[in-house]
């Protein structure tokens, strides 16, 4: 009862702001996610490739991707990229795309890190191959990953985002505060279409929003009045 009200706590807590991206992407596949174990293991290739682009690569002989270890050597790795981006922006010396790289591995370092949190709390709860240190090949046999809720959720997020360059942002809270970050190469009427697709989104997501609000409402309501 103790985990399903955590649970239940931490989708209400959610529910208190919504954030809604819209990402400039060069191609697309159209999947959906995969298994966790297999969503764990794109994610760290995709990490992996960027630490190739800017020369820190991880020796794949000593990891496998997608594992607990493997995420702790991508946020060193990523640690010691953002020390070396600073040092040249310190020096003057930064070079045309800086800016863009040290954010993406401020995001690699951070998501790296809320990975290994999901893999401790695995671990932790006992779970079975909690560290995903298993070849590709056999993770269809292994045990599944035993998520809550909310681990569930943010793996799918951090899967879904990656490394995407987010041209728009809006996050909406409940008390009515309202925040567009928008990037400044697409503040321009050139963007025009662009802006257009974030704010249909945002209505969009608005509308979904306060039906499933109206929705736990309606369950907590329900469930006060039977233990009444």
């Amino acid at each position: 009862m103790a985990d399903v009200a955590d649970q239940v706590k931490r989708i209400a807590q959610d529910l208190l702001n919504l954030e809604v991206n819209t990402i400039i992407k060069p191609n697309m596949t159209g999947r959906k996610m995969p298994s966790p174990r297999h969503a764990l293991t794109d994610i760290a290739q995709t990490y992996n490739l960027k630490l190739i682009d800017i020369g820190l690569p991880l020796k794949r002989s000593d990891i496998t991707l997608g594992s607990f270890k493997s995420y702790d050597m991508i946020r060193e790795k990523a640690v010691d990229g953002i020390e070396a981006i600073k040092e040249r922006i310190a020096k003057k010396s930064e070079q045309e795309n800086d800016e863009a790289e040290l954010v993406m591995l401020i995001r690699v370092k951070r998501m790296s890190d809320q990975i290994k949190g999901v893999f401790k709390s695995l671990e932790k709860r006992g779970a079975k191959q909690w560290d995903n240190n298993i070849p590709r090949e056999d993770m269809d046999s292994a045990p599944p990953l035993e998520l809550t809720a909310g681990e569930r959720v943010l793996i799918r997020k951090i899967w879904d985002v990656g490394l995407e360059e987010i041209a728009m942002q809006t996050v909406i809270q409940m008390d009515g505060d309202v925040i567009t970050r928008i990037q400044n190469k697409y503040v321009n009427e050139e963007s025009i279409i662009i802006h257009k697709l974030h704010n249909e989104s945002v209505s969009t997501s608005l509308r979904f929003w306060s039906e499933l609000v109206g929705i736990v409402e309606d369950f907590f309501g329900k469930l006060s009045r039977s233990f009444s």
